[in-house]
């Protein structure tokens, strides 16, 4: 095989790299416009690539879901950075956007299956513990992140026996965004499925809620409470996590409380900043300076005075790093201008709003 692949990598960086093998598809869901394949390239890496069909990049959700899943995959690579990346994520490697078929690469799965796969995905009272422990941690480390999965079920958590890893972030959004209506029982919250209020971490903790009932009993929840038979451990642990709306929720790290596990930031701990040195040293020879380190600026020249900001700044996450005009989707993510018309591959006629 002599063909190249070119891809922008997680980094903002562009490769070109010769292809050595493509792996036969996966049997890909029911009306479905994805198609996951393995590929390997010349240099060795082995990577798995999910692919948008040309027939389906006129579809507004089809380009949404996969812009969803490059955006949140940028977000947790940035802020977790390559030293501490999470296991308990899929792991984006790259992506090619303006290409007759849109993809991007993602990292191996780590071994194990979805509890959809899985015979009856009964565990244990043991290996619950740990896929409790595991799941709330992920939802943590997704909180500090900003991300809401919004999609968490058992066919996009993988359980290799020790460890969870949440898949399939086409539906993620940032918390704070305004709710989509999606989703369905038993996996959705209520106000997911009605389309009301912005996107809260405490969304997840109710599809996680199910998830731990579906493991417990080897059956889907039925209807939107725990059942009686989940039992008395069960029930403590899940107290108040079907709430009808999620302020009145626990969240993850309250759950990591409630089964004793602790909380994965004591143990990751917040990324370093690679320029705190730098920082540093800028601050000392400011100090050294003085009220002359800057010149005083005239009344109104700068405007009203810039706020405290008590919250990390967001990443930025555009997934086209070339420049250019952007436009906000109505997914709120923002993303370079197409051309004027529908375009041969249905990139350019959107107008701002749709696919919401």
């Amino acid at each position: 095989m002599n063909e190249s692949l070119s891809f922008v990598d997680s980094s903002g960086m562009p490769e070109r790299v010769r292809v050595l093998d493509y792996g036969v598809d996966e049997q890909p869901a029911p009306a479905s416009g994805f198609r996951t394949r393995t590929i390997r390239l010349e240099d060795g890496r082995l990577f798995l690539q999910r692919r948008l069909l040309p027939a389906y990049t006129t579809r507004a959700e089809s380009v949404d879901a996969l812009e969803a899943e490059i955006r949140a995959g940028l977000t947790l690579v940035r802020t977790f950075m390559e030293v501490s990346y999470p296991p308990e994520f899929t792991r984006l490697a790259g992506y090619g956007i303006e290409v007759e078929q849109p993809f991007l690469l993602l990292d191996l799965p780590r071994d194990g299956r979805t509890l959809a796969e899985r015979a009856g995905a009964l565990m244990l009272s043991a290996e619950q513990k740990k896929f409790e422990s595991s799941l709330f941690r992920a939802l943590r480390l997704l909180q500090w992140a900003g991300l809401v999965h919004r999609s968490i079920s058992p066919a996009t958590v993988r359980w290799d026996g020790s460890r969870v890893q949440l898949t399939s972030f086409g539906s993620a959004d940032r918390e704070g965004r305004p709710r989509q209506r999606m989703g369905s029982l038993p996996w959705a919250p209520p106000e997911q499925r009605e389309g009301v209020g912005t996107n809260d971490h405490r969304d997840d903790i109710w599809s996680a809620g199910q998830l731990v009932y579906f493991v417990a009993h080897a059956r889907e929840p039925s209807g939107t409470r725990m059942p009686p038979v989940a039992g008395p451990v069960r029930d403590e642990l899940l107290k108040d996590v079907f709430a009808e709306r999620a302020e009145q929720r626990p969240d993850a790290r309250t759950m990591l409380r409630r089964i004793a596990a602790p909380d994965p930031w004591e143990d990751l701990g917040r990324p370093s900043d690679p320029l705190s040195t730098g920082r540093a040293r800028f601050a000392e020879l400011l100090a050294d300076k003085g009220p002359s380190a800057w010149p005083v600026a005239p009344a109104g020249v700068w405007g009203e005075p810039e706020q405290p900001d008590h919250a990390a700044p967001e990443p930025d996450v555009r997934p086209d790093e070339r420049g250019g005009p952007y436009e906000q989707l109505g997914s709120g993510w923002p993303r370079r201008r197409g051309r004027s018309g529908p375009g041969r591959r249905g990139f350019g006629g959107r107008r701002a709003g749709e696919g919401g």
